[in-house]
């Protein structure tokens, strides 16, 4: 199972540091925050270096860029409110390993990355996932990371993200996917890309009872006895 951490391990991240980098354009030019989500959904998906010098580029603002990266790299909070696990998150892991289920952390922060403390001794170091200039939304991701993970049938996997964008690129390679809902994409974000999308929930309560119900379902007959 590949977890995202912003939206996803952490339900706040993606809203809080959505918010950090508008405020982080803003002390150098001014740019509605409107337009800061739309860059942002793609940021938070692609590179995110390379997306970020796009963006800084376009607004003439690139000699600003590692400044604002260090930033976004080291926030534990914003405006007072700390990034936080999301509720159930330790108690759904646990869940998760006792089903003998491979947990890894897909996400595009780094070992550099601060709220990465944030899972301390909930993951191993080997439970990352390295993206390094990898995108997302590139389905060839999923495929060499199933490669280094030995696996040969992509549908044993299933990929947990808030981005619809991601999500698309893990069902062409052949995942599972479910969407967790979260404040930074809309419905219509969202209903783009529903064929791609197995599943939707808000909590780690739901998926662990989405995964439960699975669990449940009666095996098929053998041949047989059709």
């Amino acid at each position: 199972m590949l977890l995202d951490f912003d939206g996803v391990l952490s339900l706040n991240a993606s809203s809080l540091l959505l918010l950090a980098l508008h405020e982080g354009i803003n002390r150098h030019t001014e740019l509605p925050i409107e337009a800061t989500v739309t860059q942002f959904k793609a940021i938070s998906t692609f590179p995110q270096r390379e997306s970020l010098r796009v963006l800084f580029a376009g607004l003439g603002i690139e000699q600003h860029l590692s400044a604002e990266i260090d930033a976004l790299r080291s926030l534990t909070a914003v405006r007072g409110t700390p990034l936080a696990l999301g509720e159930g998150v330790e108690a759904f892991c646990a869940q998760q390993r006792a089903r003998d289920v491979r947990l890894r952390v897909f996400s595009t922060m780094d070992r550099t990355t601060a709220r990465r403390s944030l899972l301390d001794g909930l993951f191993r170091p080997e439970d990352y996932v390295a993206l390094d200039h990898a995108s997302k939304a590139d389905p060839d991701t999923y495929a060499a990371l199933l490669a280094a993970e030995g696996e040969v049938d992509p549908g044993q996997w299933l990929l947990v993200d808030d981005s619809p964008l991601a999500l698309r690129a893990a069902k062409i390679a052949g995942l599972r996917t479910v969407l967790m809902r979260g404040a930074v994409f809309s419905d219509d974000d969202v209903s783009a890309f529903e064929s791609f999308i197995d599943a939707q929930v808000t909590s780690f309560a739901e998926l662990g009872a989405l995964l439960t119900a699975e669990d449940d379902r009666p095996a098929p007959l053998p041949a047989s006895r059709l």
